[in-house]
């Protein structure tokens, strides 16, 4: 299955901006617990064709590196893997799970009011580009909208959003709590210059 053209590829590669090296630690990790180190190294190997000099092993977690190079990592094991947009939404989901920070950072706020507060610093404190916006907090309808900005790359990577954002959220809810986020509008399909994004929770 080919995820992405070689004019994807190209653009991705040519974003401006960095990511921190945390994010690309909770995706190895993911792809270890699911295809070993030997799946790991084919997806380096496709990397690397793709014109990125990835080497995960390298990698440092609060060391910047090309933001194109995180997009083309749940990419790349996408293509190798032949994996579908949900394997990729589970991998977003199983991000926030692999750094104790981020739990006990979201931990912290129980109250949504506050938590919509924090959303936007904590996108700043990884990523050198884009931003996310809270558009609206409704308690009552206990519904967020959520607007990421200058930060679309592939379909794919929206599905991996979701699930990161769910994931997240969570940590912030009381344990009989559910939330679900769903992406409501997209850059590539809805003629928009952001991504939506709709969090609900009981």
């Amino acid at each position: 299955m080919t995820v992405v053209s070689r004019e994807e590829i190209n653009k991705i590669l040519e974003r401006k901006g960095e990511v921190r090296g945390a994010a690309f630690q909770s995706i190895g990790d993911f792809i270890l617990k699911k295809k070993s180190q030997a799946g790991l190294a084919k997806v380096e190997a496709q990397m690397k064709e793709w014109g990125a000099d990835f080497y995960f092993s390298k990698i440092s977690p609060m060391v910047w590196y090309p933001i194109g190079w995180g997009a083309l990592f749940v990419l790349a094991a996408q293509e190798v893997f032949d994996w579908t947009e949900q394997d990729i939404r589970e991998m977003g989901a199983n991000a926030p799970k692999s750094s104790v920070v981020v739990k006990l950072l979201f931990k912290l706020f129980s109250n949504m009011k506050q938590l919509a507060k924090q959303i936007p610093g904590f996108w700043h404190k990884n990523y050198t580009v884009g931003e996310v916006e809270v558009m609206s907090l409704d308690e009552d309808k206990k519904e967020m909208i959520l607007h990421f900005k200058d930060s679309s790359f592939h379909t794919s990577l929206c599905k991996y959003v979701e699930g990161f954002a769910e994931t997240t959220i969570q940590f912030s809810r009381p344990k009989n709590s559910v939330t679900r986020v769903k992406e409501t509008k997209c850059s590539f399909k809805d003629n928009v210059p952001y991504e939506e994004y709709t969090v609900q929770w009981t």
